[in-house]
């Protein structure tokens, strides 16, 4: 077995056995569309202890058209926070049949990443597309858990409006994410409770988040 692989079996191993002192735990789960057909889920398990979290996510998406499977995509990630720092991850994703895996930990100021084998330092405070938290997209990068890549962003907060919750309409605070070439526009309730996702997927066609 080579060192890297036998560092990321270790490192796996690691994270697996990585756990938070929990106080509190929650889960958010969406169902998600393109245009307006339902194409699968997003489930985010948070749970909360002092200044740590630990978020579980796992999605499943399915493109068809009549009986052909024109896209699949499976993703699921295990972030550990601490401080609003990200200090662990690791992700497994299988984008239309592209297997993409990420591993990464801080090291002594810096998130030491390993993505399909090969290494790299993010220095400083590294946060991920924390959707479930506002505060934390207030960066000027973000670490996307799919494929260990940092993308420029900025958030721009764009007022209340009213959007459908759990059968009934709710204020809620609106956000614009710039992220490269895309806009990702966000939702949450006075409680800061996310319930909503859009985004352009760069085809003309839109991918929606409702909240369950």
């Amino acid at each position: 077995m080579s060192q890297s692989r036998l560092a990321s079996l270790l490192f796996g191993l690691m994270l697996g056995a990585a756990s938070v002192a929990v106080a509190s735990t929650e889960t958010l789960a969406f169902k998600v569309y393109l245009d307006q057909s339902q194409i699968g889920e997003h489930r985010f398990d948070l749970a909360t202890g002092g200044s740590e979290k630990r978020v579980v996510s796992r999605a499943h998406f399915d493109v068809r058209l009549l009986i052909f499977d024109l896209y699949r995509y499976r993703h699921q990630s295990e972030e550990q926070w601490r401080d609003g720092c990200l200090e662990r991850i690791q992700s497994a994703t299988d984008d239309n049949g592209e297997a993409i895996r990420v591993l990464g930990e801080r090291l002594k100021g810096a998130l030491a990443l390993e993505v399909n084998g090969e290494r790299n330092q993010v220095p400083g405070c590294v946060g991920t597309f924390a959707y479930w938290s506002p505060d934390l997209l207030r960066r000027p990068r973000l670490l996307n858990p799919q494929n260990g890549e940092l993308v420029e962003v900025r958030l721009e907060p764009l007022g209340l409006a009213r959007r459908a919750f759990r059968g009934e309409e709710v204020e809620a605070q609106a956000y614009r994410l710039r992220a490269e070439d895309r806009e990702i526009f966000l939702w949450y309730t006075a409680d800061g409770d996310w319930i909503g996702l859009e985004s352009d997927t760069g085809t003309g066609r839109v991918l929606r988040y409702e909240r369950l």
